[in-house]
């Protein structure tokens, strides 16, 4: 357990406090302060950190890492130490934040395993942890802690004893990953997936290849490059890279994959179950989660496991218990005995398609789109909402609501699909959206499924909210 005197000398800070303050994890947000805890009074674009210093102290803080320049604004003086509390002063406090995540970095020495892709990327993290956790003591990002601040927090509140990180990176333009590989040195890279999310950033799908190429760019030689074989533009990168690779995948559409997943079957709840076949070894696995999206990321994160000793059998055991992430795909009972798929983290093109795909395999002949706008498409919102609209009409949804404007491009597309007008419902906002759904549920009755999927900026969870009338429910 690093202790203040340590931390002072590791980050270049001065001293004000006691010499011997321990600390028990890193966070940047006063009010969720646990006792023992050290504070990092960053400086952002809407809030300073060092106005929240005192109420850090009175959260049971026991040090924080501030700014000279931040504290004489505050007019905070050695004198204000609380008794048995430090306060380490820099002159950079991301400067000395990063100082500290290498040396804790270097004191563990992790395996670092690192995953990023258009789509997936949280849910592959959950799965690679869960297989690893069968043989190691791992640590992950909590929740999407994948950016410049909250990589390095998941590292720094890495226990002793950590064997290996699998470590999230997100990225909102070229550069940012390599950025966060310098942070973490990864051995291993998985890239789930190259789509069109962030062209609105990027520019073009090759800028975006680029972007996630970072992380395979950033591993060692003697690293591990795990790479879905479905994903063409994975595989047009892969020909061009010397490290070892491993490719998982369910069709093999531009090449035989290392390791497969064969014979998907829906089974009950959201469960699939599939078996994967890798040189002589071979598992059934049953996945709590339904689609061939998420067949894809447990193969990346079975494919993870085998490079590191767990067999088949092993993580197919440590899938069959996963746990994941709040707002995807999740499971709750709705009003009038219908079922919601509360699927509202974030959207895309591709995911809201495979999100589709899954509402008609399991609503049958009772089945509700409720979809809001896709963001960061650039040039390509047009198309990628007219995607999504073919793939409503294809599929045989029963009825389709959009919320926003830009959906409604979804609605029309649909149409010119096909798609019966009369059962097509465009709303302004989540409240309509959310009393239409109702009208439909009272209409199609006890059974109907609904999905409710968009954009983070549309908070689709309110219509979720309105629809559930339990938090979830056992997929079973």
């Amino acid at each position: 357990m690093w202790k203040s005197e340590y931390i002072a000398a590791l980050s270049g800070g001065e001293l004000w406090g006691g010499t011997a303050v321990p600390v028990q994890g890193w966070s940047l947000d006063s009010r969720k302060i646990i006792p023992g805890q050290a504070f990092v009074a960053f400086k952002g674009e809407h809030t300073d950190g060092h106005c929240y210093i005192k109420q850090a102290f009175e959260a049971g803080a026991s040090i924080v890492l501030a700014e000279f320049s931040g504290l004489k604004e505050q007019g905070i003086t050695k004198g204000d130490v609380p008794a048995d509390r430090a306060i380490i002063c820099v002159n950079n406090c991301m400067q000395a934040f990063q100082q500290l995540v290498s040396a804790w970095c270097r004191e563990l020495n992790p395996v670092v395993i690192g995953v990023t892709g258009s789509n997936g990327k949280t849910t592959t993290k959950d799965m690679v942890a869960a297989v690893l956790s069968a043989r190691y003591s791992v640590h992950k990002n909590p929740e999407n802690f994948n950016n410049e601040i909250g990589l390095p927090l998941t590292i720094l509140n890495a226990p002793s004893g950590t064997e290996i990180m699998v470590l999230e990176m997100g990225m909102r333009g070229l550069g940012q990953i390599k950025a966060l590989c310098d942070i973490c040195r990864p051995r291993f890279g998985i890239i789930t997936n190259i789509g069109t999310t962030h062209l609105e950033l990027l520019g073009s799908i090759e800028n975006i290849a680029r972007a996630k190429w970072e992380l395979i760019d950033s591993l060692p030689r003697e690293g591990t490059a795990i790479l879905n074989g479905d994903d063409y533009y994975c595989v047009q990168k892969a020909a061009y890279t010397e490290i070892k690779k491993v490719f998982y995948g369910l069709k093999g559409l531009y090449g035989p994959p290392d390791i497969k997943g064969i014979n998907l079957k829906a089974a009950s709840g959201l469960k699939t179950e599939f078996k994967v076949l890798a040189g002589e070894q071979k598992a059934n696995v049953t996945l709590p989660l339904p689609g061939e999206h998420n067949v894809l990321d447990a193969l990346a994160a079975l494919a993870a496991g085998l490079e590191l000793g767990v067999s088949l059998e092993e993580g197919a055991r440590a899938l069959q218990e996963l746990e994941l992430s709040k707002m995807r795909l999740e499971l709750l009972e709705g009003t009038g005995q219908s079922t919601v798929l509360n699927d509202v983290y974030n959207a895309n093109p591709i995911s809201m398609q495979a999100s589709l795909q899954v509402l008609a395999e399991r609503g049958g002949e009772k089945t509700i789109a409720i979809l809001g706008e896709m963001y960061e498409l650039g040039e390509s919102a047009s198309e990628g909402h007219r995607q999504v609209g073919q793939t409503v009409a294809s599929l045989g949804i029963k009825e389709l609501i959009t919320v926003g404007p830009l959906a409604r491009e979804i609605a029309w597309e649909a149409k010119n699909n096909g798609f019966p007008e009369s059962r097509l419902h465009c709303c302004d906002n989540c409240e309509q959206a959310a009393a239409k759904a109702q009208t439909l549920i009272e209409k199609y009755g006890p059974g109907t499924w609904l999905l409710v999927k968009g954009s983070r900026g549309m908070k689709m969870e309110r219509i979720s909210q309105q629809l559930a009338v339990k938090k979830g429910i056992n997929a079973e």
